[in-house]
Parts: structure tokens; C-alpha cells; sequence
């Protein structure tokens, strides 16, 4: 039973009934109507005789009433089970055929889209709530018709202590979940509004400030978002998806005083008409999920005078790993062009050689590995290819899974690709692995095109400004990369539409 997260909540929902808790295309729900569907929530679940400690599915949409069915489950300490509703319905009808789980939570649209969802949650014995979003902003809190009851076993095995399990981005491969257990939260939670905030520690009180919400909540940022917003009693300016008019307009009707953008939603609001004066407010931009190209964040700050503050982090771990702070960014900035930080107060990193699996001197690359109690009391090896400085900023390299070896020469599409972009007509790019008899792989250069490209004139380019072994064999120039829901290019797509999965 999360008890002291499912506290915190009911305690935030009581701190000012009637205020407006999450803003969506225009309109305001209150913290009392997310409260009282979170008690419909729960009298139903209670009602259906689903256990305590049984994971309920949550249909992780980004709506007012996917915020409530959020809001239910966490008031109630129920385990949370993210269903991804916004990629297809056949995605949605897979993870609840799936994950067998007792119960399933969902917004009223997402059941009714297709006989398909109430026949896959039907097949599998998963009863169904239904919360409608009202005109009225309120809510209606039901149990889907058919799925009145919960079918026979088998279901997933309960999971005591479980608070959500966050999914990976499936940039690499199928989505993972990973389980957050209540005893990693709070740590976490504090360790971010410490990092972020300069009200932590004070008495708990509804901020002024709101959280301006674009991340997909199936994506673990997305998660890890609400569950800040909750932690802090923060109102939630709320996106299905990212319009850079309407972000805009956000920031200037509400006046945040820091705001997270991904890399790619960086690139677009550069390349809109939006103005220095709108972004006024800000003290601080926040970025994370990809690697943010260094002329990407130089151009931006210097064009809207808002630093960038890049934080570091792996769906395996709740709250962040690595950052940037104001201070660091005041005395730093210039010197650590790149880094993505250093380590959190309660992180402990090391850098391994991935071959030997023994630790690399200082300043080498090398693979991830890091410790805190906030996780595990061992080392926890990433997949990520790393140095730290002597200052001990991290510096990312890219992914040792995305490394393409050439003979025995090592590529890095991460490194290449901000190269790449400086060339006219190169909106992005990354690189990829073809097999090859004599090489074993060669690298073939991946561009997407925002006009005619001299493919040529980059050869020669690359060839200047790249080690020899690094300079693609070839160029194929796409209309678009295949993108994660978090923006980040679907490498797993990307190589299926290439004919190499």
C-alpha cells in the first residue's frame, strides 16, 4: 500500500478545492472534480473486489480524464499499469491482452473507439471504469457495459509496494516496464524539487506557477511529470501534443518561470516567428529525453536569453540522474559546452570499459554505471557510452547498442549526426549499420530533407570535418524519420523501413 503517496495527494486535492487543477484547450477542471472522481474510481474498483495490491490498468491518454484516472489510482495506493492508447488501437488491444490485469481504468472515448478494446479487455477477464470528461468539467464515472465484472484467473500477480511502472521510449526496441516502488518515490520526488526548485522544504501550499505538460504519458517523462505536479500541488496547463502557437500563448498567459521542451520541440520553436519578449517569463529552459545538438542550445539562448539546463536520465530510473543547474550554468556554460551535467547528490558514477567490464581511467569512454540508494545499493550498468570530466561533468556519447563497427572501428550516430545537421538542406540525420562480408558493418548516412541536398558537397564536407572511417559509404535521403511519441527518431522503425529489422 503506497500510503504516504496516496497522503500527499489526498492532502493536495484538499488544499483549495475550487482552483483551477488542469487547463485543457481552454478550460479549467477543479481539484475538487478530480477528487471526486477519484473516489468514484476507487468505490468502483472496491466494489469489483479487486485487490488491493493487484496492478490496475490506467489508459495512459493526455486529457483531463486521464488525469483523473491517474489521480484515482494513486489516492488509493492501487499499483499503476500504463496501456498505451495513442499510438493505434490495435497497440492499446496488445498491452491489454498482455498484461491480464484485473481492472482497467480508462477515458469513456478509448473504449468506445472500436468493439475490439471491450472484446480484448473481455478475453482476458479485465473489468473496465469508463471516465467521461463532461461539458461541465466533472466527470462520470462508470463501468463499461460488458465488463461489469472481473473474468476468471489467471491475472497478473498483485504487486505490493508497486506506486507505477514507467515504459521506456522503444527507441531501441519493444517498450520495457519497469516498476517504481514506493519506497524510491519520495526520495526521488524530493531529489527533483531539490535540483528544480527553490521552494523545497516549505510548508505545502497550491503554486502559482503551472506545469506546462507535453510529454506523452505513456512516455516515463510523462509519469514522472504528473507524479511532480501532484508532489508539488502544482496546476497542470495540459497537451495532447506539442503546437508551438499554443505553447507560446501558454507561457505567456501563465508566466512559468521554467518550462521542458525535448530537443526536437527546441528545433521548432527556432524555427517559428515566436518572439524573445513572449518567453520573458523563464528563468530556465529545461531538456531532456535526447541528446540536445550544442548549436541547437547556443542558438536558442542566445536568441530568447533563456539557459538551458540539460538534464540526464533512463526510464530505469525515477527523477533524474544528472543536470544542470543555474549556477553550474552561470560558471559553466561555455567550458562544458555539451555535458549533460553532473551527477545528483545521491548518484555515485563510474565509467567501465564495455569490453573488459573493467573501470576505465578518468576522462575515457566507456560505459555507464552508477549507484544510490534511490535505486539499488549495487551498480546499475547502462547502456550508455559516457566520460566525466575532472570537474565531474557527464558528457554522453550515444548508445552502445546504436554503435556500428566498422572493422573494428567504433561509430557513434550521436557524434556524427550534429555534423551532419550543419550542412544546408540537413533538417536531421542520423547513421546506421549495414552488414557488409568484409567489414561486418559499414555506416550509411540516414537524412531528412528540408530541401534539395548536394549529397556530394557532403560527402566533402563530412569528409573535412570527420575522421576517415567515420564519413558515411552511402546517403539515403528520406521525406521523414519515424518518431517515438516523445519526438526522438524510432530507430526499430527506422531500420524496418530500410528492410534491415
Amino acid at each position: 500500500m503506497t500510503a504516504s503517496i496516496a497522503q500527499r495527494v489526498q492532502e493536495v486535492l484538499a488544499l483549495s478545492p475550487d482552483s483551477g487543477a488542469v487547463e485543457f484547450a481552454g478550460a479549467w477542471t477543479s481539484w475538487r472534480a478530480l477528487d471526486q472522481a477519484a473516489r468514484q474510481v476507487e468505490t468502483h474498483l472496491h466494489a469489483l473486489g479487486a485487490p488491493a495490491d493487484a496492478p490496475i490498468g490506467w489508459v495512459a491518454r493526455n486529457s483531463p480524464a486521464g488525469v483523473a484516472g491517474f489521480v484515482g489510482l494513486l489516492r488509493s495506493g492501487r499499483p499503476i499499469a500504463p496501456l498505451r492508447p495513442n499510438l493505434s488501437v490495435r497497440v492499446l488491444c496488445e498491452d491489454i491482452q498482455n498484461q491480464r490485469l484485473c481492472a482497467i481504468v480508462g477515458n469513456g472515448p478509448d473504449w468506445s473507439v472500436s468493439e475490439a478494446v471491450v472484446d480484448a479487455a473481455k478475453a482476458v477477464g479485465s473489468a473496465g471504469v469508463s471516465i467521461i470528461d463532461n461539458d461541465a468539467h466533472d466527470f462520470s464515472v462508470g463501468l463499461v457495459p460488458g465488463l461489469e465484472t472481473i473474468g476468471p484467473p489467471p491475472h497478473r500477480a498483485e504487486a505490493p509496494g508497486m506506486v507505477v511502472e514507467r515504459l521506456s521510449s522503444g527507441t531501441t526496441g519493444p517498450p520495457k516496464r519497469i516498476p517504481v516502488y514506493v519506497d524510491k518515490v519520495l526520495p526521488s520526488l524530493e531529489g527533483a524539487e531539490a535540483s528544480q526548485s527553490t521552494s523545497a522544504g516549505e510548508a505545502l501550499r497550491l503554486k502559482s506557477s503551472p506545469s506546462i505538460m507535453l510529454t506523452p504519458f505513456t512516455h516515463a517523462g510523462g509519469i514522472f511529470g504528473l507524479l511532480m505536479a501532484f508532489y508539488q500541488a502544482r496546476p497542470i496547463i495540459l497537451f495532447d501534443r506539442f503546437d508551438v502557437e499554443r505553447w507560446v500563448a501558454a507561457i505567456e498567459r501563465y508566466r512559468p518561470k521554467s518550462a521542458s521542451l525535448v530537443p526536437a520541440m527546441i528545433r521548432m520553436v527556432l524555427n517559428s516567428d515566436a518572439k524573445r519578449e513572449s518567453l520573458a517569463s523563464l528563468k530556465a529552459m529545461r531538456s531532456s529525453t535526447a541528446a540536445l545538438d550544442p548549436s541547437t542550445q547556443l542558438e536558442f539562448e542566445e536568441r530568447f536569453g533563456v539557459p538551458i539546463l540539460i538534464d540526464y536520465g533512463a526510464a530505469e530510473f525515477l527523477g533524474g540522474v544528472a543536470g544542470w543547474s543555474l549556477a553550474d550554468h552561470r560558471e559553466f556554460a561555455k567550458t562544458k559546452l555539451g555535458s549533460v551535467g553532473r551527477p545528483r547528490p545521491d548518484i555515485v558514477l563510474r565509467i567501465i570499459n564495455p569490453d573488459s567490464k573493467q573501470e576505465a581511467p578518468a576522462g575515457a569512454v566507456g560505459q555507464l554505471e552508477l549507484k544510490s540508494e534511490r535505486f539499488s545499493p549495487d551498480w546499475i550498468r547502462t547502456n550508455d557510452l559516457a566520460r566525466v570530466d575532472e570537474d565531474g561533468f557527464v558528457f554522453i556519447h550515444g548508445r552502445l547498442d546504436d554503435a556500428i563497427n566498422r572493422g573494428g572501428f567504433k561509430i557513434l550516430p550521436d557524434e556524427v549526426a550534429p555534423i551532419m545537421r550543419r550542412f544546408a538542406g540537413v533538417r536531421d540525420a542520423t547513421m546506421v549499420g549495414y552488414p557488409d562480408a568484409r567489414l561486418g558493418q559499414v555506416p550509411v548516412a540516414i537524412i531528412e530533407a528540408a530541401r534539395d541536398i548536394d549529397l556530394e558537397g557532403l560527402r566533402a564536407f563530412l569528409r573535412e570535418n570527420l575522421l576517415p572511417y567515420q564519413v558515411p559509404t552511402d546517403f539515403k535521403v528520406i521525406d521523414a524519420f519515424p518518431r517515438t511519441t516523445t519526438m526522438k527518431i524510432d530507430r526499430p522503425a527506422l531500420r524496418a523501413m530500410l528492410g534491415l529489422a
